[in-house]
Parts: C-alpha cells; structure tokens; sequence
C-alpha cells in the first residue's frame, strides 16, 4: 500500500539567515523535525495504531538557519514497511 503524507509545503525567507518552512500532513500522523550535516529532515509517520493516512491536512511550520549559504529540506513519508517518498527542497547555493 502507498500513500502521501505530504500536502502543500513552501519556503518564506525570514532574513538572511533563517527560512520558515511550512507544511500540510493529515491530522493523524506527527513528525520529527532535526538536522544534520546541514541538512534538514522532517519524517513524517502514521500516529500509532493508524494504518491509513487522514484525508484531512493540517498546517505546521519550522524555522531553518541557512548553512553554508544554502538551505535544504528533505521530506521523508513513513509507512509500515519504511520509507516512502523522499522530496527533497534545495534553497541558495
């Protein structure tokens, strides 16, 4: 089975050294936001006990430092049996 977990996304530009990322997921999943190397994740996953996705989205939002001049965002979708989809946003550089 395959799904999406990732609604609409998009990239503001706060100053010259941070981004605000926005996001849409159903309203039954959560997610991890984190970094590392200069990259940044959000893992989005099914609540637990869930097995489908929510037709119904919900918006979140995370501030990003640019490092290195750049900055870049990879979404990664979870299913049960691991890694769905892995969109990947690159700013700058």
């Amino acid at each position: 089975m395959s799904y999406n977990t990732l609604g609409l996304y998009d990239f503001n530009k706060i100053n010259n050294s941070e981004f605000k990322i926005t996001f849409e997921i159903p309203d039954n999943c959560f997610y991890n936001f984190s970094e590392l190397n200069g990259e940044y994740f959000i893992a989005i996953k099914l609540n637990p006990g869930q097995t489908q996705p929510s037709t119904s989205f919900v918006g979140h939002s995370e501030k990003a430092l640019i490092i290195n001049q750049t900055l870049v965002t990879k979404f990664e979708q979870y299913e049960k049996s691991g890694v769905l989809k892995n969109p990947t946003a690159v700013i700058g550089g």
